[in-house]
């Protein structure tokens, strides 16, 4: 089935929805509280999972339910929902609050609106693709603007990590590989707000 602006709409909506979680940990939101949340939210899905690949009678009502949001590739491998909740979990260990807040709305804002725009404007043929994986400078540079708004308005990171942030989600959306981009696409803005915000913290100590 291919993969229309409709599509991608509804399926970018889990996306928009899931943006409650870094809202909710960036307005305090105790970090254990959330831990457990995710890592229960995850066990289920992966549960869910594993139950569809090896069990006929989990996966016809699963298909039935979420099928048509799924990407051909999905039907064989985890759904992007389940890697979304493996992203989160990475960001919450790795980063501190700040830093972690902005990965998560990488993934929940930057990547949707890659998508969405990403499609609507291939479809319409107004920006040329952005290398093999067929991704449009569009899609590309609305990745950067969710994810620098996300950063600098939610998150509260300084300019400069906020746009190191929204630079590294865009780069890391653009590519298929090597794995799912909701992962890519925290770690590289998590790792890339953390490295801006440690350089700048030196910078300002010396002056």
């Amino acid at each position: 089935m291919a993969v229309t602006l409709r599509h991608e709409v509804a399926r970018k909506a889990i996306h928009l929805a899931s943006a409650v979680v870094p809202a909710a940990y960036a307005a305090g939101l105790r970090r254990d509280v959330l831990a457990a949340l995710l890592g229960g939210a995850l066990v289920v899905a992966l549960g869910v999972e594993v139950a569809r690949h090896r069990v006929p009678s989990v996966r016809a009502p699963f298909e039935r339910a979420v099928g048509d949001l799924l990407r051909p590739h999905e039907r064989a491998r985890w759904s992007g929902a389940t890697w979304m909740l493996v992203a989160y979990v990475l960001a919450l260990a790795l980063f501190p609050r700040a830093v972690a807040v902005a990965a998560m709305l990488a993934v929940a804002l930057g990547d949707a609106a890659a998508a969405v725009i990403g499609r609507w404007a291939g479809a319409r043929r107004v920006t040329p693709t952005a290398g093999a994986a067929g991704k449009t400078w569009a899609g590309t540079i609305a990745c950067a603007v969710a994810t620098v708004l996300g950063a600098l308005l939610v998150a509260r990171l300084a300019p400069g990590a906020a746009l190191a942030c929204a630079v590294a989600a865009a780069l890391a959306e653009r590519p298929r590989g090597p794995f799912d981009d909701n992962v890519r696409v925290a770690l590289a803005a998590g790792g890339g707000a953390q490295l801006a915000t440690v350089v700048g913290a030196l910078v300002a100590s010396r002056l």
